[in-house]
Order: C-alpha cells, then sequence, then structure tokens
C-alpha cells in the first residue's frame, strides 16, 4: 500500500487513546537507551500477542487528554523500519516485520506510527530479558491486559483467551490453503425474515444522511460528489436487553480495527463522537465542525448507526476519489475502484457485525446484508499493486448487493462469504471473475494487520 492509502493513519493523531490494541509513547531514544528499546519491544510482544495493534511515538497524557510530546530527536532515523525489526527480531521469538508510516499530528510535525502485525500461530516470547532483567524478562510471554498495560498472563482466562487466539489463526491458515486448492465450495445462505423491515432501515438511514449532507458547503468533499457506498444489516435472534448507555458502551467494545479506518469506528473526540437519535446511536464523521478539524474528504466521510432492534447502517465514500492524481493513480475523480478495497470493506463489516453480535444477541442467531456502490457508471477496476487487470467497465451507476446466512458461518467461512456477497459486484466490470485467491490474500493480510 502507498503512504497516500496510508493516510488514514493521520486521524489516530487527531484523536489518540490507549487501548487493547494501541500503545501510545514518548520519545525513545532507540538508538543508545537499551531500557527504551526493551520497552518498545515489550509493547511490540504483547501487541503481537493480542491479535495485532498500533504504538504511536511521541505523545503523552495530559489531564486535557494524549498531547505532543517534548523532547523531540532532530532526528526520526531512529524510527525507521529497519531499526524497529532490528530491536523486534533481537527479542522477539518466532520474530515478526512490523510496518513504519510517519503521519503529522495536530502540532504540524511528523510522529511515527508502528503496525504491528498478529495472526501468529504459536505464542510470541522474549528470547532475552532488557537491561539487568529489567522491564522484559527472558523467555516471558506478554499480552495487553485492561488499563490497557502490556503484561504477563496474569490468570486462567487470560492464557485461554491467548491460546484460543492462536488455534484460531492456525485454522484460518490451515482454511486457507484448502482455499487455495477448492474453489467455488461457497456455503448455502439462508434466512428466514422479512426483507422489507432491513429495505425500510436502508432507506429511512440513507435519507438521513442526505438530510445531514444537505447542511454542507456545495463543493465539500464529505457530499461525496462521485458516489457513495452503504452496507446495511439485520439480526435475527434473541436480542439482549442493553440500557441507553450500556448499549452505547457494546457498540464502541465491538469495533474492530483491522484497516487502521474501520467502519463502525466509534471516536471520542467532541467534533465526531456519536450520539443518541431516536433511540438509537448514530455517528457522522463527515459533519465533522470541531475548530481545528475537518477536511475529512470523501474517503473518511463515515456516518453510521445502530438500533437496539438489531439493525445497523454504515455509509462512506470512495478513498479513490480523494487520491486520483496521486503518484501513479488514476487522475479524474470517479473513474476507477481499487479492486481489493470492496473486499477489505466487507470483510471489516462482517468482523465488526460478528463482534456486536456476541455483545447484543444470546444463543444462535441469522444475519441479511445489503449494500449498494452508486456513482458506479464509467469506473473501471484498478490495481495500486501489481495486480493485472486488463480494462474491465462498469456500465451501470448502481450496484445493488444483498445477503443472508447463519451466524455461526462467520469466523471459519468469512472468506466464502465475502467472495458469495461481492461476485456480483465484480460480474457488473466486464463479468470479471472474482478470484478466490484475491480475496483470501486481501482478507489474510487484514487478519494480521498487514493490509
Amino acid at each position: 500500500m502507498t503512504d497516500e492509502v496510508q493516510d488514514r493513519f493521520s486521524e489516530l493523531l487527531v484523536e489518540p487513546r490507549e487501548d487493547l490494541d494501541v500503545e501510545v509513547k514518548n520519545w525513545l531514544d532507540l538508538k543508545s537507551d537499551e531500557n527504551a528499546k526493551a520497552n518498545f519491544a515489550k509493547a511490540a510482544l504483547a501487541l503481537a500477542n493480542n491479535g495485532g495493534g498500533i504504538i504511536i511515538i511521541g505523545m503523552t497524557e495530559t489531564d486535557e487528554g494524549m498531547v505532543p510530546s517534548e523532547g523531540r530527536p532532530r532526528s526520526l532515523e531512529a524510527y525507521g523500519v529497519d531499526h524497529l525489526n532490528g530491536i523486534i527480531h533481537n527479542y522477539a521469538d518466532p520474530a515478526f516485520h512490523c510496518a513504519v508510516h510517519l503521519r503529522s499530528g495536530p502540532d504540524g510535525l511528523l510522529h511515527p506510527i508502528v503496525v504491528i502485525p498478529g495472526g501468529h500461530r504459536v505464542p510470541v516470547r522474549s528470547k532475552r530479558g532488557g537491561p539487568n532483567g529489567q522491564i522484559v524478562k527472558d523467555n516471558s510471554i506478554y499480552i495487553r491486559r485492561p488499563g490497557p498495560r502490556s503484561e504477563v498472563p496474569q490468570s486462567a482466562h487470560d492464557w485461554d483467551t491467548l491460546l484460543a487466539r492462536c488455534l484460531s489463526h492456525r485454522r484460518d491458515e490451515m482454511f486457507d490453503q484448502i482455499r487455495a486448492l477448492i474453489s467455488g465450495a461457497v456455503p448455502e445462505a439462508s434466512l428466514e425474515t422479512t426483507p422489507d423491515r432491513l429495505t425500510e432501515w436502508s432507506e429511512k438511514s440513507l435519507e438521513r444522511w442526505l438530510d445531514l449532507r444537505d447542511g454542507l458547503p456545495v463543493d465539500a468533499p464529505e457530499r461525496c460528489p462521485h458516489g457513495y457506498m452503504w452496507y446495511a444489516f439485520e439480526f435475527d435472534g434473541e436480542l439482549r436487553e442493553l440500557p441507553g448507555a450500556k448499549f452505547s458502551e457494546a457498540l464502541r467494545d465491538s469495533e474492530v480495527n483491522l484497516s487502521g479506518w474501520p467502519p463502525f469506528w466509534y471516536p471520542t473526540r467532541f467534533g465526531i463522537r456519536p450520539y443518541p437519535f431516536e433511540g438509537l446511536v448514530e455517528c457522522w464523521i463527515g459533519g465533522d465542525n470541531e475548530e481545528g478539524f475537518g477536511n475529512h474528504g470523501a474517503g473518511m466521510a463515515d456516518f453510521w448507526r445502530v438500533s437496539p432492534d438489531g439493525f445497523g447502517f454504515f455509509l462512506r465514500g470512495y478513498r479513490e476519489d480523494d487520491l486520483s492524481g496521486s503518484r501513479n493513480m488514476p487522475a479524474e475523480p470517479g473513474t476507477w475502484i481499487e479492486v481489493e478495497w470492496p473486499v477489505a470493506i466487507t470483510a471489516e463489516v462482517l468482523a465488526y457485525i460478528e463482534s456486536l453480535a456476541s455483545r447484543l444477541l444470546s444463543g444462535s442467531y441469522s444475519v441479511r446484508l445489503l449494500a449498494s456502490y452508486t456513482g458506479m457508471e464509467g469506473r473501471r477496476l484498478y490495481s495500486i499493486g501489481t495486480r493485472y487487470i486488463h480494462h474491465r467497465i462498469s456500465r451501470q451507476a448502481t450496484i445493488s448487493l444483498g445477503s443472508a446466512f447463519d451466524g455461526a458461518m462467520l469466523g471459519p467461512n468469512s472468506n466464502e462469504l465475502v467472495h458469495q456477497f461481492l461476485q456480483p459486484f465484480y460480474n457488473v466490470f466486464d463479468f470479471f471473475d472474482l478470484p478466490t485467491s484475491l480475496v483470501t490474500e486481501v482478507m489474510s493480510a487484514l487478519r494480521q494487520r498487514k493490509y
């Protein structure tokens, strides 16, 4: 992925917060201070065992929240990808490779954002200790625990969670290998429900966004002038009764961040944080009017809402339109779609649905999922990477998708669900046949936080 594609990491510096998959650190002398190296290594080990995450460098916590730290080094050479991976390789067994992105923070200066991959088949341990046996202990395993803190497992639950995650990754790897050999194994989808309820929910949600959008300046990119995508889902199962505050908390806890800018992101900054509306929870990042912020572009102008009745809706413009004219990308917005991105966004929506269901539903459940991609007429499939795609163009303006499936399919059969759901989308582009290998590669990268 190019730096322009990764600009979604810039938003992390607008409102940084520590979480189980995000660690924020002051400036560290990673060139000459062995304690600082051990400090970084401990955070990387814990995040790797947590399924991956992000380390933000150069921020500190105050009563007003996270702010840029003092003591900025003259050079960021110590935060180069080769140097950081050298530290990880000195401490981690098995070793893994991190990625580093330099992004401008609220102070206008660059901050390193280190992406730690997950997807490990065995727990990652320390193969050496820190100076004087401090910070990092030799032959120890670290995880992320509530606080959040990076610590060794302290209970049977901690060990169960860690080992279950590793076994899940082994299972996913095995399934990926099987998928590489067998094609067309798409599970049948069924759901006994009335689709009119979800259609009505989708229409009302879209009308709500259009009303909000009308309040933006006519030239605002957050209006998504070249088109937008939306996804809507409905649960069919026994819903738990959660009061307003508990329901809102469940939505925040359900966030699944695989790409750095996930659908249904639950921000906390005043200008964009979710709010109650007519008995549901709603969030509109595209309407950000807090002083000093805004200008998210179409690809970050998210709108979402979730109802306690088991309905969800998510809308976003196209990053392609924000990136048009950058480097080797097509010059005109509204003319292209990156071939991998519909797979990635659909996979993240399904991951959120699975996470949310675990908090809102008791027992087994089914899901109905709808989606619509507008502004498609005249767009062509394009690959920022090395995939070869020859003149595949859409001649229709809107592509509508729909599926229904048992909740038990999520997780082990997510690859098949994504492929089944999106195949009609890609067929519109001159009968393009979505390769199962593309789905497998994208979803594997997402699971390992490498996307």
